[in-house]
C-alpha cells in the first residue's frame, strides 16, 4: 500500500513539474516574441489553475496589455482563446537594468505554442 501511494505520488509530480516546465516555456517564447526590450531575465512562481474566466475579463486583460508601453510591442499577440471552465495561470518577474515588473500570464489549459491569452499587471 505504501509502495503504491509513493509510487502514484511521484508520478503526479513529475507531471505537474513537466507541465509547469511546458508553461515556462510558452511563456518564454511569448516574452521574446512581445517585449520591446529583449534584454531581461525572467523568474516564475508555481503554476496555478482559475476559476472560469469569461471573455470579457479577458478582453480587458488584453486591452490593459496594449496600454503597457514600456514593456510591450503592439500589437501584444495572444493565442486563440475559447470560453473554457479554467485557465493557467504563473506569476512572471520581468527584469530590465533596473526595472522589475510582475505580471500574471494567462494560458490556454492544453498549453499549445500560443498558448497565452492574456496578461495582468500585478
Amino acid at each position: 500500500m505504501k509502495k503504491t501511494l509513493l509510487i502514484i505520488l511521484s508520478v503526479m509530480l513529475f507531471v505537474s513539474c513537466g507541465e509547469e516546465h511546458k508553461a515556462e516555456g510558452v511563456v518564454k517564447q511569448f516574452l521574446k516574441e512581445n517585449l520591446v526590450n529583449q534584454d531581461y531575465k525572467a523568474r516564475f512562481n508555481k503554476l496555478g489553475h482559475t476559476q472560469k474566466i469569461d471573455a470579457q475579463q479577458l478582453s480587458s486583460m488584453q486591452k490593459a496589455t496594449q496600454q503597457d508601453d514600456a514593456l510591450f510591442k503592439k500589437p501584444v499577440k495572444y493565442g486563440a482563446y475559447k470560453e473554457l471552465q479554467q485557465l493557467l495561470f504563473i506569476r512572471t518577474t520581468i527584469i530590465q537594468e533596473k526595472d522589475t515588473f510582475i505580471r500574471t500570464i494567462y494560458l490556454h489549459p492544453e498549453l499549445p505554442d500560443d498558448g497565452v491569452v492574456a496578461i495582468k499587471e500585478n
